[in-house]
């Protein structure tokens, strides 16, 4: 079988940075280490911003309209799946595709909700002041309730990627490395753009959030 690259730099980079932040941040968060909590905020906003973008106008595999499938698809795929008759792709399969969608935008709305979050005690975002302490509160509840979501669609990512593992479909490397055997080529944007991107993204944020 012919290994053809399907994912550029930036979508690998982005995508094990995000595991490693997100790991961090609970960390942080949990510590009371809101100072650190914060810079990494703007690290994991920029990359997930950069991300999105990325998914219309970066490279074809990580584009949103090549993965995003309806129900229907969706199902069909499953079907295969457990009849074992997955076929491999060079982009996310059908129900990994919405997987990928709800943890960017899950994680858009906890890097929004944390810059208005307030305890009126111990933390309050770098935008708190802006609103209300009503509106800044309710912020930092759905804040806290988001992360729980963000954790169980975490729990589930990974336990279907494992799935994937059993049934001899090794998910994991071809985002470390970036190939996959038996596929077509998809075509790629270099990911230094998207890498550059995300950094002046990032440099924004810090400028603008301090």
């Amino acid at each position: 079988m012919q290994r053809v690259k399907i994912w550029d730099s930036f979508v690998r980079l982005s995508h094990w940075l995000m595991v490693i932040l997100v790991v961090l941040m609970w960390y942080t968060a949990e510590e009371g280490l809101m100072e650190r909590h914060l810079q990494l905020a703007g690290i994991l906003g920029a990359l997930v911003i950069t991300r999105i973008l990325w998914g219309f106008w970066g490279s074809e595999s990580a584009r949103f309209k090549r993965f995003i499938k309806g129900p229907k698809v969706v199902a069909e795929h499953l079907k295969d799946f457990k009849a074992g008759q997955y076929q491999p792709s060079n982009t996310h399969n059908a129900a990994g595709g919405w997987a990928v969608l709800a943890l960017l935008l899950l994680l858009l709305v906890q890097f929004g909700t944390g810059l208005f979050a307030s305890d009126d005690i111990f933390f309050s975002g770098p935008l708190a002041s802006s609103v209300g302490s009503d509106l800044s509160e309710v912020a930092g509840e759905v804040h806290e309730t988001i992360f729980n979501v963000l954790a169980a669609v975490v729990i589930l990512h990974v336990v279907a990627i494992l799935l994937y593992r059993v049934r001899g479909i090794n998910l994991i490397s071809a985002m470390v490395h970036g190939y996959r055997d038996g596929v077509a080529a998809p075509k790629l944007v270099s990911g230094l753009i998207g890498i550059i991107a995300a950094a002046l993204i990032a440099a924004a944020l810090f400028f603008w959030i301090n």
